[in-house]
C-alpha cells in the first residue's frame, strides 16, 4: 500500500471515528435510538463471538447475563454511584459465569446449547421467585439521570474496550489456544493447552461485558421486569448477528449487526406477530448460504502465530529409568482392557507394543497420556506420578503423542498447528523452533497451508511435528507408520531413528515388523489386554506364544 493511500484511509478512519462519537450531536430521537441499538448489539454481538466464535461452543445464554446486569442497575442505581453500579454489574455477571461455566463448560455440542439455554430461564424463574416472594414486586423503577445522549456514549466506550480486549486476545497465546480448542479439543488437551480453564476464563469475559451492557442498557427502560431483562429473543437475535457477520472474525459481528438492527427494526413494525418466523428463516439462511458470515465471502485475515512459552522447566539431570510403569491395568464396565502391565524405558530408548488388535496397546497410551485415568497400579514420568493428572499437564512435563486415528486442527495453519503446541510448554527438551521442525519431517513448504487440506500422509507428518513442538523428552507413537507406501514408510523409518539419535525416547505401537526390527531395542507384546512375551524384537517374535497370537502360526 502506497503512502498516499494509507493516508488517505487513516483520514478516512478518523473523520468516521469523529462522526460516530459526535452522532448524538445532529441526530433526532429516531435516530439516536437506533444508534443506541446498534451499539447495544455490537457489544453483546462481539462479547458473544470472543467465546463462541473460535470455541464452536453455541451459547444462548447471552440474555441470562444481559438481564442480571439490567437488574443490578435496577437494584443498586438509585443508592450508588453510577461506575459503582457498572463495576457490581460486572462482578454478577462474572460470578454468575464462573459458577455455571465450571460444570456446563466440559459438555460440548447440543448438550451445551440446550443447557444455555436451560440457564436464562433458570435465572429468569429465579428472578421473579424473589421479586414476587422478597421483594414483592414483579418489575422496578429505575430513576436515573442518564440521558440518551449519555447512554450512546457508555456503550460507545464500552465498545471501544470490548473491541481492545478482542483484538488482544486475538493475538495472545489464549487466542490461539481457543482456536485450537475448537478445531479439536482432544487435541488440544495433549498439545498442553488447559481447555477447561482457558475456556472458563474467556466465558467470564464474554459474560462480563453482557451484564455491563444490560446494566447500560437499565436506564433507558426506566421500568424494568423479567419480561423485559430476560427476553429470549435477544439471545437468538445475538446469534444470528454474530454468524451473519462472521463469528470467527474481531469485526465480523458488526457485518450482522448493522443490516439486522434495520430489519428487525422494520419487522418489528410490520409483521409484529410474525417476528419469530422471520427471525427463524433469517437464521437457516444464514447456516445454509453463509456458513463463514459475510466476512468469509472477503477472507477473514489470520492473526499472526503467537510466540509459544518459552521453556522455563530447569534441566534434569537424565534419569536412569524415564517412565515406569507398575501394574497398570484399565477397565471399562468390568471388562478389563488393560491387566496388570508393568515396564520401564530408559532415557534414548525405543520401546516397541506389537499385538493384536483389540489386544489394549492404545488403551494403555491412552493411560500413559492421560486420555484415560488407570484403574489401578502406578505410571511414574521421571519420578513424577502420572495418575491423576490431566492431559495438558502430563503434556507439559514433557510427554507427547500422535494418535492412531490422526488428529490434526483441521481450521488453523500448518504452523499453527506446531505453534499451539508450544503455547504454554515448559518441557526442558529440544528447543527446535517450529520452521525446523516442520522442515524435520518433510512439511517445510507448506506452513501456510490450511491442515485440512493436507493429505492423510501429510496430516501424519503434521501430528508428529505438533508432538515434538511440546519439547517432549518421551513421545508415544500410535501406529504412525501406518497407511504408508514403501517409500514413505522407509523415509518415516529413517526420521524415527533420527530422532532417537537426538536422544529422543519413543514408545510406538506399530504392526510394521520391519519398523519393530529396524527401531526397537526392546518390545513388549500384548494379547488381551497382558503382557505375553517382552524381549528384543527377534527374540519376541520367535516366542510360540507370540506366532500362536499375533503372527499367524507358521507363515508369520
Amino acid at each position: 500500500m502506497t503512502g498516499p493511500m494509507r493516508a488517505l484511509l487513516w483520514c478516512a478512519a478518523l473523520v468516521l471515528a469523529a462522526a460516530v462519537v459526535t452522532y448524538p450531536l445532529y441526530a433526532n430521537g429516531y435516530y439516536l435510538a437506533l444508534g443506541i441499538s446498534v451499539l447495544y448489539f455490537t457489544i453483546l454481538a462481539t462479547a458473544w463471538a470472543m467465546f463462541s466464535g473460535p470455541t464452536r461452543y453455541i451459547s444462548l445464554a447471552t440474555v441470562a447475563f444481559f438481564g442480571l446486569g439490567a437488574y443490578t442497575a435496577a437494584v443498586l442505581g438509585e443508592t450508588m454511584p453510577w461506575p459503582v453500579v457498572l463495576l457490581a454489574a460486572a462482578g454478577v455477571g462474572a460470578l454468575t459465569a464462573a459458577i455455571t461455566g465450571l460444570s456446563t463448560l466440559r459438555l460440548s455440542g447440543i448438550y451445551f446449547v440446550i443447557f444455555s439455554f436451560g440457564l436464562a430461564e433458570l435465572i429468569r424463574q429465579l428472578v421473579i421467585w424473589y421479586e414476587v416472594n422478597i421483594h414483592k414486586s414483579v418489575g422496578r423503577y429505575l430513576f436515573s439521570a442518564v440521558t440518551q445522549d449519555i447512554l450512546y456514549w457508555q456503550l460507545l466506550g464500552l465498545t471501544a474496550i470490548v473491541f481492545l480486549v478482542g483484538w488482544q486476545l486475538g493475538r495472545s497465546r489464549y487466542g490461539l489456544a481457543l482456536r485450537a480448542i475448537g478445531a479439536d479439543e482432544t487435541a488440544a488437551s495433549h498439545s498442553g493447552i488447559d481447555a477447561t480453564r482457558i475456556k472458563l476464563g474467556v466465558f467470564i469475559l464474554s459474560a462480563t461485558f453482557m451484564a455491563m451492557t444490560g446494566a447500560v442498557m437499565a436506564p433507558r427502560w426506566t421500568y424494568i421486569d423479567p419480561a423485559i431483562a430476560f427476553n429470549p429473543t435477544i439471545s437468538f437475535q445475538v446469534v444470528i448477528m454474530a454468524l451473519l457477520g462472521g463469528a470467527g472474525s474481531l469485526f465480523g459481528p458488526v457485518l450482522g449487526v448493522v443490516p439486522l438492527v434495520l430489519l428487525f427494526e422494520v419487522l418489528t413494525a410490520t409483521l409484529p406477530n410474525h417476528f419469530s418466523i422471520v427471525l427463524g428463516i433469517i437464521f437457516v439462511l444464514i447456516v445454509m448460504v453463509l456458513p463463514n458470515g459475510v466476512i468469509g465471502l472477503f477472507g477473514a485475515g489470520r492473526w499472526r502465530v503467537p510466540a509459544g512459552g518459552s521453556a522455563t522447566a530447569s534441566a534434569r539431570k537424565a534419569d536412569a529409568t524415564l517412565l515406569a510403569v507398575d501394574g497398570v491395568s484399565k477397565s471399562f464396565s468390568g471388562l478389563r482392557a488393560v491387566e496388570d502391565v508393568s515396564f520401564t524405558v530408559a532415557p534414548g530408548e525405543i520401546v516397541g507394543i506389537i499385538g493384536p488388535n483389540g489386544s489394549g496397546k492404545t488403551t494403555l497410551l491412552n493411560t500413559l497420556s492421560g486420555a484415560l485415568r488407570p484403574s489401578s497400579g502406578t505410571i511414574r514420568f521421571s519420578g513424577t506420578v502420572l495418575n491423576g493428572l490431566r492431559a495438558y499437564q502430563i503434556a507439559r512435563l514433557g510427554l507427547a503423542r500422535t494418535f492412531q486415528l490422526v488428529r490434526v486442527m483441521p481450521d488453523l495453519t500448518v504452523a499453527e498447528n506446531v505453534a499451539a503446541a508450544r503455547l504454554f510448554s515448559t518441557s526442558s527438551g529440544s528447543d527446535a523452533t517450529g520452521h525446523e521442525l516442520l522442515d524435520l519431517v518433510g512439511l517445510g513448504a507448506l506452513h501456510e497451508a490450511p491442515a485440512s487440506e493436507l493429505t492423510y500422509i501429510d496430516q501424519k507428518r503434521l501430528e508428529l511435528a505438533r508432538a515434538l513442538a511440546l519439547q517432549p523428552r518421551l513421545v508415544l507413537l500410535d501406529e504412525w507408520l501406518a497407511g504408508l507406501n514403501p517409500s514413505e514408510l522407509e523415509t518415516g523409518i529413517a526420521l524415527i531413528a533420527k530422532l532417537r539419535e537426538r536422544g529422543l525416547t519413543i514408545i510406538m505401537v506399530e504392526h510394521v515388523m520391519d519398523a519393530i526390527r529396524a527401531l526397537c531395542g526392546h518390545c513388549i507384546v500384548m494379547n488381551a489386554g497382558s503382557v505375553i512375551a517382552r524381549g528384543t524384537p527377534d527374540d519376541v517374535l520367535a516366542d510360540p506364544k507370540v506366532v500362536a497370537a499375533y503372527l499367524g502360526g507358521d507363515d508369520a
